[in-house]
């Protein structure tokens, strides 16, 4: 399964980081895009999203979706900051605004 995780708008890097690498550990195709250069996340606010998306490309299948699931909470749990840890990751249908699951540390 090919999998972005898209960071373009700049929302946590490291983050985004531990994310792709448990998804390629699970066997996953993964692409990381970076912020873009004008990309502005004001991080003085508080968040639901955790700044980044993951794209997929075909609808994932149960197993797939768990693979993804737990990558996202695995990282979400270890991230040092207590706000980093509640913030919830949208898996997004290909490059449209559609959602087709949020994904946050509680199950």
């Amino acid at each position: 399964m090919r999998i972005v995780v898209d960071n373009s708008a700049g929302g946590d890097a490291a983050l985004a980081a531990d994310v792709a690498r448990a998804l390629e550990a699970g066997g996953m195709e993964v692409e990381v895009r970076s912020p873009r250069p004008a990309a502005v996340f004001d991080t003085s606010i508080h968040l639901i999203s955790a700044g980044f998306v993951i794209r997929v490309f075909d609808r994932p299948q149960p197993h797939e979706m768990r693979t993804i699931g737990e990558a996202i909470r695995t990282a979400l749990r270890h991230h040092p900051s207590l706000r980093r840890q509640t913030r919830s990751v949208p898996v997004h249908l290909s490059e449209t605004a559609r959602v087709l699951e949020w994904i946050d540390v509680v199950e």
